[in-house]
Order: structure tokens, then sequence, then C-alpha cells
């Protein structure tokens, strides 16, 4: 599977003020030789605001751990709450 490179290229733009909505990273472990995601995973795991989690997954988890998956987006929403 190929990912779109405009979503790394096009500026997200907020208005409305800081972003108070919870955020999580989910950092997939079954990494590629090029590894695209880890600067993103390191950033989340440093920056205020972000709850940080890893998966022993590829980067299609749906696919590769599903199950693992379910539960962890599980735990995520129960911690919401």
């Amino acid at each position: 599977m190929f990912q779109p490179i405009k979503c790394f290229e096009m500026p997200l733009k907020l208005r409305g003020g800081e972003l108070t909505l919870p955020r999580s990273y989910i950092y997939a472990t079954r990494a590629t030789p090029a590894d695209t995601f880890r600067r993103f995973a390191e950033r989340a795991k440093s920056e205020a605001g972000w709850r940080y989690h890893e998966l022993d997954a590829s980067h299609s988890p749906n696919v590769t751990a599903p199950e693992a998956l379910m539960a962890l987006l599980e735990k995520i929403v129960a911690e919401r709450t």
C-alpha cells in the first residue's frame, strides 16, 4: 500500500484557537527500513497533549493485528471517559 504524498505536503490550517480534543498517537512497530513514521512518533512522545502508544503491527494494523488494534482503541476510549 502507498500513502499519498499530499498528506505530507499540505499544511493543516486550524482555526478557532488551541486544539482541545484528546490526541493519541499509535506507532506500529513493524516498520519498514525507511520507517517514515518514526519521526512523527518521537514528536508525539515529546509534545504535551499527546498520549503515545505502540502496537506490534505493520502500518496497516487492521490487517496485521486487528485484535490488538481493537483492544488498544478500546483502552484509549476508556481512558477518555
